[in-house]
């Protein structure tokens, strides 16, 4: 039977469906390591060899950390999606090492195992002999006690962190310059989570904050709002936060957004040129064995493109941007589809390593969960150097003494650094802030790097919750406006126990007329940080001087968060108010509708267009015309046919700079999709809905119906983007009936194609998102 049979006429044989199948679905099988080795493209003057496979015990690699011994920690998942029916869950969390230093791992020891699709890991504060470990609702910390490598004591630190979707859970767990734990949650996670400090509540897409020593746990973001699966962090060199998404081509600078109590709405990214290359990890390049011209690099993990993205970052007024770099191509690439870069670190000999999940077939909503290309038996770490360029030699930080740490600190390579400061982040508090006190007040007034110096002793008084007043005095007077940046958040993160004579107000109104915007953007976060009614007067300078995007939302948050305590003010009159002050609280504040006791909760209903064409998405259908796609497909011309008006692809998706936002973007659904998955998908479009993409259909209790995607919203108020494209903002309180109508993409739009029309048409989608 040929492809132009099956357009004309129905399947008549489910055996000939399975036994046409496998030829297109078998079309890349599993590599070996030598194999996929020879798939790769690297930029010129690197090398790739291989560091740890499936026979070392990595399997499925979902997050990997460091510790001070060189030693390489992996998370990995050999059950997901899904647990099989009388199967026991038993993911592992591995440890790696090289023991003779070719580069090769030659030992490994199972930490921990009898998990369940751990998402996020990251090495304890102190010896690295404990780890977090995010499993599902719960945050570990599990510790070997005895030496040999295995977690004997698991202590279950908090629960209550929702799993709606388990790659949604929390994840990519990384400290921040403060000793603070960050990590992420998806858009179907609805969390409640006791803490010594009361419930935390986060719903939705965001991130959470954790501080250990004072057991506080706060939730920012948040809502069915981008990014919808924030995945990834990393921090710049001075501590400016970026992070990644796995569920869009972008990538965020939170910094804004972080005033406890605040959910914000829609968000810009800061990357705006993603275009669909999802990420999941993200690294800066700080090793002296890279060339000059890669220092200072970001490199985020591609996972649906098969690739690590070179991007540059650049100041943008107060906050930053991210740009693709034109003077360096990607670090690497191949084309084999399996090839899932996740996770992405620089290792002790200054070395990149990159976890690969390995695997054709991403996500679980858009395939079977029983899918035989799933692959639950490999998994590979990739170590990547400079040729003719020496690796570095780690310094021995496991027997380091407290000042040698402290000058590890100051290391330009990122990897003694960070160690560094994670030891020290761990160790007793008074022999740690003592000699750290010596340390930084006998420092080099005139050494170049002595502000940066100044900030990492900061964060590690700040780890400790100790508060060391004339360090802070020294960081917010500095010429260096990134360590005053970062004072500033020290000052709100020490407001309540610093002395009554520090002059905590003076000091952020200091801020407030700082020169420098990125100084004027941390006082304007600060303030929102320190709830009183004199943090008011901070946002009110703040506001009165040049503004940018960065700082409007910081002051829209610290508005919204202050306003019980000016909103009693402007019910009596505002006395001793000015005009200005009063029109600028009229600007900065934007009530939002109260949120209901109880949301009406949201039920399936029939889809409002055609469910079913001539063309059935059957096992015979998908396989026949994948197979023909693979033998004869014309991406270029299947490109024109995309384009034709009669099928109005571009009236909905976009592709490059072209196209509507009704429905996902396509630049990389070749590589994110298996090509009989994405047939499937297309010609019976209500069978698989993307994520974010489902319609609904809304009611108001005023008789008024919209029809369209949620483009954003919190608990107060939804934005829904009609098919036109116009954008509706509805009150969660006047919402009487919420219907969720499947696609709006209607069957049969293939129906009228040729059978070469068809077969192009998928060879161009297939092709979208690709290494070429």
């Amino acid at each position: 039977m040929t492809l132009s049979s099956l357009t004309r006429r129905p399947v008549r044989s489910a055996l000939l469906a399975l036994a046409c199948l496998p030829a297109a679905a078998s079309a890349q099988g599993a590599f070996t390591p030598e194999q996929q080795l020879a798939s790769f493209k690297l930029a010129p003057g690197f090398e790739v060899n291989l560091f740890a496979s499936e026979a070392d015990g990595v399997i499925n690699p979902i997050q990997m950390r460091w510790d001070e011994r060189g030693r390489l920690w992996v998370a990995g998942s050999k059950v997901y999606p899904q647990l099989k029916p009388g199967e026991e869950p038993n993911d592992q969390v591995i440890i790696l090492e090289d023991t003779n230093g070719d580069g090769r791992a030659d030992k490994t020891t199972v930490f921990a195992e009898g998990l369940m699709i751990p998402t996020g890991l990251e090495i304890a504060a102190g010896e690295g002999n404990a780890a977090y470990i995010g499993e599902g609702s719960k945050l570990w910390l599990m510790t070997d006690t005895d030496g040999d490598g295995r977690a004997d004591k698991r202590e279950l630190l908090l629960r209550g962190f929702g799993t709606g979707d388990n790659h949604q859970s929390i994840n990519s767990f990384r400290w921040t310059p403060g000793g603070e734990l960050v990590f992420c949650q998806g858009l179907h996670a609805f969390s409640r989570v006791e803490t010594p400090w009361g419930l935390s509540v986060l719903d939705q897409a965001g991130f959470w904050r954790y501080r250990p020593r004072e057991g506080r746990l706060d939730g920012f973001y948040g809502g069915n709002n981008s990014p919808q699966n924030p995945w990834g962090w990393v921090f710049t060199r001075w501590a400016q936060p970026i992070m990644g998404a796995g569920n869009v081509g972008a990538m965020w600078f939170p910094t804004p957004e972080m005033i406890r109590g605040w959910q914000g709405g829609r968000r810009d990214p800061v990357w705006a040129s993603g275009r669909g290359r999802k990420t999941t990890a993200l690294e800066i390049i700080e090793s002296a064995h890279f060339p000059p011209e890669w220092q200072g690099v970001l490199l985020p993990t591609g996972y649906i493109n098969n690739s690590v993205w070179t991007i540059e970052i650049e100041r943008d007024r107060s906050g930053l941007k991210l740009v693709d770099s034109t003077r360096l191509p990607p670090l690497i690439q191949s084309k084999h589809g399996s090839f899932r870069p996740i996770d992405i670190k620089l290792g002790p000999d200054g070395a990149l390593y990159v976890a690969d999940w390995y695997n054709p077939i991403i996500g679980h909503y858009q395939v079977s969960f029983r899918h035989p290309d799933r692959d639950k038996s490999h998994g590979r770490i990739w170590r990547i150097t400079a040729k003719g360029r020496p690796l570095l030699r780690p310094p021995q930080l496991s027997r380091a003494t407290l000042p040698e740490l402290f000058e590890q600190m100051r290391a330009a390579d990122v990897w003694p650094r960070e160690q560094a400061k994670r030891l020290l982040f761990g160790k007793d508090t008074v022999a740690v802030t003592t000699a750290l006190r010596r340390w930084y007040q006998n420092l080099d007034t005139k050494a170049a790097d002595v502000d940066f110096a100044l900030l990492q002793a900061l964060g590690v008084f700040e780890a400790h919750e100790s508060v060391e007043v004339p360090l802070l005095r020294r960081a917010l007077a500095s010429a260096r406006p990134e360590l005053r940046a970062y004072a500033v958040a020290t000052l709100a993160r020490w407001a309540d126990r610093l002395p009554a004579d520090f002059g905590v107000y003076e000091a952020l109104g200091r801020m407030a007329q700082d020169a420098d915007d990125r100084v004027r953007l941390a006082a304007v976060v600060a303030a929102g940080n320190v709830p009183q009614m004199e943090s008011l007067r901070i946002v009110m300078a703040v506001a009165a001087q040049p503004r940018d995007p960065f700082i409007d939302t910081a002051l829209r948050a610290a508005v919204a968060v202050l306003k019980p305590h000016w909103e009693p003010e402007i019910a009596r009159g505002a006395p001793g108010w000015s005009a200005e002050w009063r029109d600028r609280i009229k600007e900065l504040d934007r009530p939002r509708p109260a949120p209901p006791a109880r949301a009406v909760a949201w039920k399936k209903a029939d889809p409002i267009v055609p469910v079913l064409g001539r063309l059935r998405a059957s096992p015979f259908v998908q396989g026949s015309v994948a197979a023909e796609v693979l033998a004869r497909g014309n991406a270029a011309r299947g490109a024109q046919v995309f384009r034709r008006p009669e099928l109005a692809c571009l009236a909905c998706h976009t592709v490059g700079d072209e196209g509507g936002k009704v429905g996902p973007r396509l630049d990389s659904i070749g590589s994110a999709q298996p090509l009989e998955t994405m047939i499937g998908m297309v010609v019976e479009p209500q069978r698989e809905l993307t994520e974010g993409y489902e319609a609904f259909r809304i009611t108001t209790k005023r008789g008024e119906v919209k029809i369209g995607i949620i483009a954003a919203g919190n608990d107060s108020e939804l934005v829904l983007r009609d098919p036109e494209g116009k954008e509706h903002t509805i009150a969660v309180a006047d919402i009487a009936q919420r219907e969720m109508i499947g696609s709006l993409m209607p069957a049969g739009l293939l129906d009228h194609l040729s059978p070469e029309d068809l077969r192009d048409l998928f060879a161009y989608l297939t092709g979208l998102g690709k290494v070429q």
